[in-house]
């Protein structure tokens, strides 16, 4: 039997089975409490046997290899949280073609993967993913969409586009599309920036064209949302004490989205370029303050400030970090967003990377970070040689997993892990990792708490992978790391 016919008729194949590796080869048993019934009449040992041969060989870093790897992370997570709580909803970021046999868009669904997830969100709105997307709902997984909505009429064609097709649309806002409800509507702030694309603002009120999908109905899944916020950033809501003693950083009004806003006695001028300081000052005059002056909070009540202002907002569905103010939210916290202000129950999903190592997440121990400029220690490929992580800074202390800068820029300070490796699979979802960062405040968890184990203890109703295109990035590099892995098999396994 090949592969294709293993997967579309699930039975066992035990010859696939009969040897693991020392990096597969553990899996945990989970208490069902309450009892979950996974899709398709597998039981948890069959789920389980199941990831283990999608992870397959770990030094076969081929496309295949590497799409099969990645689809048993998603699977492994979903697995582990579901038996927590049988409702808790999975949903991986981009990489559409992972929903298929091998990660090959022309081969058929892998419903061993899909029966596990309940939605699949991209960051790219086109024909191409609006059909894979619309496709995907017609076996029970929610698209959903977060791009640029620059325009009122952008935002109006994507909705109506996005409701035909039964997703979940959330419009990263430009200065025209966030005024367009106009002065006077409740919660109303003005924002100059071309684009707020930071997501960190917590739109207020519904933006023109999304307000049609606004309802007072239970979300119970995201089968039932009709609309969804996609804030993943709480750093507007952090530091105001630095607001205060640096204030030039933050007054100009063309980078910072909705950080100054009209105040009578305000203390601020808006800055940024001429014309747009001038349209503001005309629009709202001279007297401007930071937004949460405004609103009457105090400069240490940033986290009372982001939970109510969430708490307020109208939307069905949120996609937000678990992460807050050097710690977590709270369990008491996340209870409080999942009811919408016009009556209703939401769904509160947490961001979680899978697919790279972030430097303020709880594992972030000194141990795998250099100080300066602060950044993982990782390989790198060079003339079109692997070189790891540990040959770099020959420090035999260090994980060896961190493959290579996973971006430039902005997130050039994250890496592209091993996702398959015993200690991030430990990190992410097993538990027991040895790892902590002092910044972070663990006191909220057990000793060896993984990632999805810290967002179920939350109370969040679901999780949102996020970096699972990792694995299709970087072509090259890989083709580095496989010549590699073929002259010096399983060398990251070494003490």
């Amino acid at each position: 039997m090949n592969r294709k016919e293993f997967l579309k008729t699930g039975m066992l194949a035990s010859a696939a089975m009969g040897t693991a590796s020392a990096l597969i080869s553990w899996f945990p048993k989970f208490k069902q409490k309450p009892p979950w019934i996974p899709k398709g009449s597998f039981t948890i040992a069959e789920l389980n046997a199941r990831v283990q041969e999608y992870y397959g060989n770990p030094d076969d870093v081929s496309g295949v290899g590497r799409a099969r790897k990645m689809q048993a992370l998603i699977m492994e997570i979903a697995i582990k949280a579901k038996t927590r709580n049988p409702n808790f909803q999975v949903v991986p970021q981009d990489t559409l073609q992972y929903a298929h046999i091998d990660g090959n868009e022309n081969n058929s669904y892998d419903l061993n993967l899909l029966n596990l997830l309940d939605g699949w969100g991209i960051e790219n709105f086109s024909e191409t993913t609006v059909t894979r997307l619309a496709n995907l709902s017609k076996v029970g997984i929610k698209g959903t969409a977060n791009t640029n909505g620059r325009t009122v009429q952008v935002v109006v064609d994507n909705q109506k586009i996005a409701t035909d097709n039964n997703i979940l649309w959330h419009p990263q806002l430009s200065a025209e599309v966030y005024q367009s409800p106009g002065i006077g509507n409740a919660g109303y702030t003005p924002i100059y920036s071309p684009s707020s694309n930071s997501y960190n603002i917590i739109h207020d009120p519904i933006p023109a064209g999304v307000a049609s999908t606004l309802n007072n109905n239970d979300v119970n899944s995201m089968s039932d949302a009709k609309n969804h916020l996609y804030l993943i950033s709480t750093g507007k809501y952090s530091n105001w004490s630095d607001w205060e003693a640096n204030p030039g950083n933050r007054l100009n009004i063309n980078t910072n989205a909705g950080y100054l806003v009209p105040f009578a006695g305000g203390r601020f001028q808006p800055t940024g370029p001429a014309e747009v300081v001038a349209q503001a000052i005309a629009d709202h005059g001279t007297e401007w303050d930071f937004f949460w002056v405004a609103k009457g909070y105090t400069r240490n009540e940033g986290r009372k400030a982001y939970i109510e202002e969430l708490a307020a907002s109208e939307w069905d569905a949120f996609y937000l970090d678990a992460h807050a103010g050097g710690g977590a939210l709270t369990k008491e916290e996340v209870e409080m967003l999942k009811q919408k202000p016009q009556g209703g129950r939401r769904q509160v999903l947490a961001y979680l990377s899978i697919g790279t190592t972030e430097l303020y997440r709880w594992y972030a121990d000194p141990v795998m970070v250099k100080p300066s400029p602060r950044s993982f220690l990782h390989g790198v490929v060079e003339n079109g040689t692997f070189i790891p992580a540990r040959e770099r800074f020959r420090n035999v202390g260090i994980p060896n997993w961190m493959l290579w800068s996973a971006y430039s820029g902005q997130y050039a300070d994250e890496a592209t892990p091993i996702w398959w490796h015993p200690e991030w699979r430990d990190i992410i979802v097993r538990g027991g990792s040895p790892y902590k960062s002092p910044n972070y405040d663990h006191s909220l968890f057990a000793d060896g708490r993984s990632s999805i184990d810290k967002i179920v203890d939350m109370g969040f109703d679901g999780v949102y992978l996020d970096n699972v295109s990792r694995a299709t990035s970087s072509g090259a590099k890989w083709t580095a790391l496989q010549a590699y892995n073929e002259a010096n098999p399983r060398w990251y396994l070494e003490p």
